[in-house]
């Protein structure tokens, strides 16, 4: 990924986990990718819930590429 990928508007989903996997809330538009990794990492801790990234290009980034990032 490019660096100025990081600086570009992304949005942020996330998931739940239960028996019927839904959206919990609607995407949420972040001012830049960093943001929106920074908003997710706060998801990951809940093992109930899956963030997943947009980017404004339009690739998904899944919660083991976030935890990748984030280490």
């Amino acid at each position: 990924m490019e660096i100025e990928a990081l600086e570009r508007p992304a949005d942020l989903a996330i998931w739940s986990l239960g028996r019927v996997n839904s959206l919990l809330v609607q995407p949420e538009r972040f001012n830049s990718l960093r943001e929106a990794i920074i908003a997710a990492a706060g998801v990951l801790s809940d093992h109930s819930k899956q963030p997943w990234i947009i980017t404004e290009e339009g690739d998904l980034l899944p919660p083991n590429w976030i935890r990748a990032y984030l280490t």
